[in-house]
């Protein structure tokens, strides 16, 4: 198994369910820009409150999931052939609207500006004769 971090954009809306525990959980599939090659779609599959945080996005959001990976091998039921994949069982989630809860919605800028950090006059302005 492979320990991964994967960042994506939902395929379509994840689906919540109730296992047989009583517990919820959550498929769903994530397409991962790969670069130049295109990308590639993981099945993922989240549990309890990682669950339902992931259950509340829509098809189109960006997702980071963290967890153990594993490719998986099936067979195509139209045409029979062997595909092969990646399913992640999530650990962690983030996505941008956590990003923005933790940050604060306050759509106020900073009263102070941020500037860069000024030079000390440390007297080690001579030129260097190379």
């Amino acid at each position: 198994m492979i320990d991964a971090l994967i960042s994506g954009k939902l395929i379509r809306d994840p689906a919540l369910k109730t296992g047989p525990s009583g517990k919820p959980f959550c498929n769903f599939l994530l397409s991962v820009h790969t670069g130049d090659e295109g990308s590639v779609v993981v099945s993922g599959i989240a549990f309890a409150d990682v669950a339902e945080k992931v259950a509340n996005l829509k098809k189109g959001d960006a997702l980071a999931v963290v967890g153990p990976m594993k490719p998986t091998t099936w067979a195509d039921k139209a045409s029979g052939e062997e595909r092969h994949g990646l399913n992640i069982t999530v650990q962690a989630a983030l996505s941008p609207y956590d990003v923005k809860k933790r940050r604060g919605n306050t759509g106020e800028t900073p009263s102070k500006p941020v500037t860069a950090p000024v030079e000390p006059d440390d007297g080690f302005d001579d030129p260097m004769g190379f």
